[in-house]
């Protein structure tokens, strides 16, 4: 069964939060990469990475990048935002 990892909200018109759950953040300089590649996304406001909770939050514009547009964007940088729950 594949977990899904991302809770979204709406809080206005043009402005949603989006919260991924990284499975293989390793440390600062890792958080500092996606952090950095991020930025350069149109629509994205704005990022806070957490390598301890391993946690990405992406302040964004909806009308202007997806949810599934930011999650296939850290995955082409080598970070998983779903994993396989065993058990």
């Amino acid at each position: 069964m594949v977990q899904k990892t991302v809770v979204t909200s709406a809080t206005e018109i043009g402005k949603a939060t989006a919260i991924f759950s990284l499975y293989n953040l390793g440390c600062s300089s890792c958080s500092s990469v996606i952090k950095r590649k991020l930025k350069k996304v149109q629509g994205i406001k704005d990022i806070d990475v957490n390598f301890v909770t391993d946690t990405v939050v992406v302040d964004y514009d909806p009308t202007r990048v997806t949810v599934e547009e930011i999650r296939a964007f850290m995955e082409k940088l080598g970070f998983d935002t779903e994993r396989q729950a065993f058990g």
